[in-house]
């Protein structure tokens, strides 16, 4: 048996669901491509749906292979003997741990759904995959389910490995496997499409199970999705991910702006979209206080701006589209000295291109910047280029200075945003490829 998509295997599984589920009962998809299976069961049925928030974990020496997995309350099930197969220690068990749970925090505040355990205890669960290979993450999503009071966990899947499906008969109060193969390699194996899901997929389906029959979901731009996560203080702040139509990971650059600027303005989407078009993923955020963030205006402190930075790059690090070993940043105006003081504090930021940089408060930490950094000023900006130029000698790692003919601060002629943009996004090629 092979399925058209997942979508498609979602309608045979709702068949086969509907001699035993019992309301009232909750459908939890493991995402992202357990929610596109699960969405047809839910319409069928005219059920709520959910996330179960359970990830695998993995180690960078074998990111394909499951060595445990972590659910949204911090419970974690591990293998012995996969650890011991990999050789990982166990601060390498625990740094695995610490990424995949702030995956899970920011899949909980984009996907914007009650998690599973609002909907418990009493209710009947259906947990719903795309497939089951180890059954790690599924492990883990029935444990959740058990542990928040379930009245009964149904899991169910259009496909498994003979070694999961017996695991869960015996661990659920039913199992449903529309395929079990004794040779099972892989889940992709059984799907004609198996393409990746994507967060705004996953938003828009969610969404669409929330709406009244006849009502599509608005449909997002391809490639840019609305990212929101939180900063060290929980308070929420909006992105936007612009992401390359190929295959990833990818390398990344995260965009500061001046104080009072928005992920919107003009410049830096002009940055992000040309550094899309050569396969990296660009993130533009609003700092706390600013644009959709969360947060006023007197919160918005370097020192908090600072923060909110880390929190971008804890977010971007977590993204199976990204390559956390090639991050960069993008300062702009003010959000420069906050690029370099993030830089300095955090060397996850492997390079940085500074525009306008008004660089207040940052002065004294040039001399501790050691990634490579461009600096990027228009030829009309009298003021900035008076101001970093005698600083340039102070800079503590590899640096250039790119003069834009015809530029101002903003950067609002045509030709010269081009100039700049073709300057920053050849310097990240050049340090990333």
């Amino acid at each position: 048996m092979t399925f058209r998509d997942r979508a498609d295997a979602g309608r045979k599984l709702a068949e086969a669901l509907a001699p035993v589920l019992k309301p009232p009962c909750i459908v939890a998809s493991i995402p992202r491509g357990g929610v596109a299976v699960a969405l047809p069961v839910v319409e069928k049925f005219h059920l709520p749906l959910t996330v179960i928030y359970a990830r695998k974990l993995t180690a960078p020496v074998a990111p394909e292979l499951a060595f445990g997995a972590i659910d949204e309350d911090g419970h974690t099930i591990v293998e012995p003997q996969s650890v011991a197969m990999l050789g990982l220690s166990p601060a390498d068990v625990e740094r695995a741990k610490d990424r995949v749970a702030k995956e899970i925090r920011r899949r909980m505040a984009t996907y914007g759904v009650p998690a599973l355990g609002h909907y418990l205890p009493g209710a009947a669960v259906v947990l719903v995959d795309d497939g089951l290979a180890t059954g790690l993450t599924m492990r883990a999503a029935l444990e959740y389910a058990r542990r928040h009071g379930a009245r009964e966990v149904i899991v169910a899947v259009p496909c498994a490995s003979t070694s999961a499906a017996r695991e869960f008969e015996r661990a659920a109060d039913r199992f449903l496997g529309l395929l079990v193969d004794p040779d099972f390699m892989s889940v992709g194996q059984y799907y004609s499409d198996f393409s990746p899901v994507s967060d705004d997929e996953v938003i828009a389906m969610l969404t669409r199970a929330q709406r009244p029959a006849g009502r599509e979901p608005e449909r997002a731009t391809a490639g840019d999705m609305r990212l929101v996560f939180k900063n060290s203080r929980g308070l929420a702040l909006v992105g936007r991910l612009l992401v390359p139509e190929t295959a990833g990971p990818h390398p990344a650059v995260v965009f500061a702006d001046g104080w009072g600027s928005t992920k919107d303005g003009p410049p830096n989407r002009a940055v992000a979209e040309a550094l899309r078009q050569l396969g990296f993923v660009a993130f533009l955020f609003d700092f706390t206080g600013h644009g959709d963030s969360e947060g006023t205006s007197e919160d918005s402190t370097p020192e908090q701006q600072v923060d909110d930075l880390t929190a971008a790059l804890d977010t971007l690090e977590g993204l199976d589209e990204v390559d956390a070993y090639r991050l960069g940043a993008v300062g702009a105006n003010s959000g420069a000295a906050v690029a370099i003081l993030g830089a300095i504090r955090d060397p996850r930021i492997r390079a940085l291109a500074l525009r306008s940089p008004n660089l207040a408060g940052a002065e004294e930490a040039v001399s501790r910047l050691t990634v490579p950094a461009l600096v990027v000023v228009g030829e009309h900006d009298e003021p900035i280029r008076a101001a970093i130029e005698p600083l340039l000698g102070r800079f503590g790692g590899p640096h250039a200075l790119e003069i834009i003919p015809g530029g101002d601060h903003l950067f609002e002629d045509p030709v010269a945003l081009a100039r700049a943009t073709a300057a920053t996004v050849a310097w990240f090629k050049d340090h990333f490829e």
